[in-house]
């Protein structure tokens, strides 16, 4: 199932990233009126966001113990040292990414230090805290910590994470940019009555997310109508997410639930494209 969440995930990013043009931006006001010119450097914030959230909840997923009946299965690649340490009601876990590691196709070093709680709460909740050390994603340094509540239904096994992340990312020509997102994504189990122990399953992504860069540059992406994933379809099946590049906005709507490639792109002045994922 994992599997399927990353696929998701990168859906959710190439489609976050569509619109990127590139063109001189030299305006200082609050809310620039030119458009972007940080387009490469952000499609790097936006991957290593999804990288990010995606490794904390892989791990999670493998070493909480919570939903093991699903056959959750760390995926990190065997440059990655996982360990961990539990005292009664709090368990600690290191990602080490030692000084070069290939992770989803691209390079990453430093490490993830995350910890939870061993046990739900009342409200059968657990917040995920977790920070970065020394962490680069390709050659950008990577600062900042996020907190994640997952939540989960006994007797279902639907769950949901909510994510809410501040990062701060720098490259080597001084440029940095401030992330911060607020996301959540659920996933809804549905069992198969005539075959014990097979389940079908979709999930549900919402949120938002807004990058200042330094240079000026700000980006803003809303999803409005949240966006469907179905484990049967490689492709998001529905949903609508805003971009907003400066002042210029896009809207992108993937449909009404049918399982193809297919888009509708709508920019700021009402000009609607069929585009192909």
């Amino acid at each position: 199932m994992k599997k399927s969440v990353i696929t998701f995930l990168s859906l959710l990013f190439v489609s976050s990233t569509l619109f990127l043009s590139c063109q001189d931006d030299d305006n200082e006001d609050t809310t620039p009126t030119e458009q972007v010119t940080t387009v490469k450097q952000y499609k790097d914030v936006e991957a290593s966001n999804t990288n990010i959230n995606t490794i904390v909840e892989d791990v999670f997923n493998a070493e909480s113990g919570l939903i093991g009946n699903r056959n959750f299965e760390s995926k990190m690649p065997d440059c990655v040292t996982v360990s961990s340490e539990s005292t009664d009601t709090i368990r600690t876990i290191i990602i080490d990414f030692g000084d070069s590691c290939g992770t989803n196709g691209e390079i990453i070093s430093g490490i993830i230090r995350m910890s939870f709680s061993t046990l739900l709460d009342a409200d059968n909740k657990i917040e995920i805290s977790y920070s970065l050390e020394n962490f680069k994603y390709k050659d950008i340094s990577v600062n900042g910590s996020a907190t994640t509540v997952f939540s989960f239904q006994r007797e279902t096994g639907n769950n949901t994470f909510t994510t809410n992340s501040n990062f701060t990312f720098i490259w080597d020509d001084g440029l940095s940019a401030t992330s911060e997102t607020d996301f959540v994504n659920e996933t809804f189990f549905e069992m198969n009555p005539d075959t014990p122990g097979d389940f079908d399953y979709y999930s549900l992504t919402s949120g938002n997310s807004n990058t200042t860069f330094s240079n000026g540059d700000k980006y803003a992406v809303e999803i409005t109508t949240p966006l469907r994933n179905e484990r049967s379809c490689g492709y998001t099946v529905s949903g609508v997410i805003v971009t907003t590049e400066n002042s210029d906005t896009t809207t992108l709507d993937y449909g009404n639930g049918e399982c193809d490639n297919i888009a509708t792109q709508t920019d700021k002045d009402g000009n609607e494209t069929t585009i192909e994922l």
